[in-house]
């Protein structure tokens, strides 16, 4: 009985060792994995910004859209990291892809002054396909 319990306390610590190789360094606690790349995606967006002004000479008169710009690549990155983890399309994974698209295309809006009255059909069919996805994958 006893070389039963020893068998299984060492399979117990075979078994621990195992994961902590498979988990993440401790100094990177749950969620904050995900923020490393944020400086790399604001210094491309900035940089892309740049070059659409000064070689293809668009004029980006609502820099400040950056800030929208960001959170809404961010959710689409989101949902990519959501969709490789999960192997589906899951709610995470169709929410972050809505709200990226949304907050993107808001974005986009203000960057290039776009005309509201003839992109809020787009909003619509954002959130249609979302619908959509929600219903048929669930």
């Amino acid at each position: 009985m006893s070389d039963e319990i020893e068998l299984l306390k060492e399979a117990e610590k075979e078994n621990m060792a195992l994961n902590e190789a498979d988990s993440p360094p401790h100094h990177l606690h749950k969620g904050e994995e995900h923020h490393h790349w944020l400086g790399g995606v604001i210094l491309i967006t900035v940089g892309a910004a740049l070059l659409l002004t000064t070689v293809f000479g668009v004029a980006l008169h609502n820099w400040w859209a950056i800030f929208i710009l960001v959170p809404g690549l961010s959710k689409l990155v989101g949902a990519a990291q959501s969709y490789g983890h999960d192997g589906r399309f899951s709610h995470q994974a169709r929410h972050n892809f809505t709200w990226g698209l949304i907050l993107t295309l808001v974005a986009c809006t203000f960057f290039f002054s776009w005309s509201w009255s003839a992109i809020w059909p787009v909003f619509l069919i954002i959130f249609g396909v979302g619908a959509l996805l929600s219903g048929l994958l669930e």
